[in-house]
């Protein structure tokens, strides 16, 4: 799985989540990295990643490309970190374990398109305070959900040029071969 995380612009109450792109394949190579990454990435955009080598070849394309060292225990660097792809991939761990249970490998792609989709609509509810185990104070954000009515807005405009048909049960389905989501 591939994960292309947009971290929040702003962190500040009532801003909405970054947009994430997630998609399956079969032993990506560096080649099809380096076109989903230039597809989906805007190329003044600020690229953190960890040091696998593909990342690192493809940092040059961006405005600015910073690395985390997990091999040497660093996770986080100032502003540098890769927090928010990996807590997108805990998010689909966690939402196939108890929502889903099983993923076909076939549809695999419209899985994550959903939880990419959940995860996108998401609001800053604010921020508190925790203490680690070891005692060190940290700022959590907040999170909460964009109400259902609002969440339509961002639902048409990742349908514009697809097929939406109404199903038996009344609900609405996208006909497509890719995901779609915000």
């Amino acid at each position: 799985m591939l994960a292309l995380v947009q971290r929040p612009a702003d962190r500040s109450v009532g801003s909405q989540a970054g947009s994430v792109r997630a998609g399956t394949g079969q032993a990506i190579s560096a080649a099809e990295t380096a076109r989903i990454m230039t597809d989906a990435i805007v190329a003044d955009a600020h690229l953190m990643s960890d040091e696998w080598s593909t990342f690192v070849a493809l940092g040059g394309a961006f405005a600015a490309h910073d690395t985390v060292q997990h091999s040497d225990r660093e996770y986080a660097r100032g502003i540098v970190h890769v927090n928010s792809a990996e807590g997108f991939n805990d998010r689909v761990r966690r939402t196939v374990a108890g929502v889903f249970h099983h993923i076909s490998p076939r549809h695999a792609d419209l899985y994550l398109g959903e939880i990419g989709f959940r995860w996108s609509q998401r609001v800053v509810a604010g921020q508190a305070v925790r203490r680690t185990p070891k005692g060190r104070e940290v700022v959590r954000t907040l999170w909460d959900r964009i109400p259902p009515a609002q969440q339509l807005v961002a639902f048409f405009r990742s349908a514009v040029g697809r097929q939406l048909r109404r199903t038996r049960d009344g609900s609405i389905a996208i006909k497509s071969s890719v995901s779609a989501f915000g």
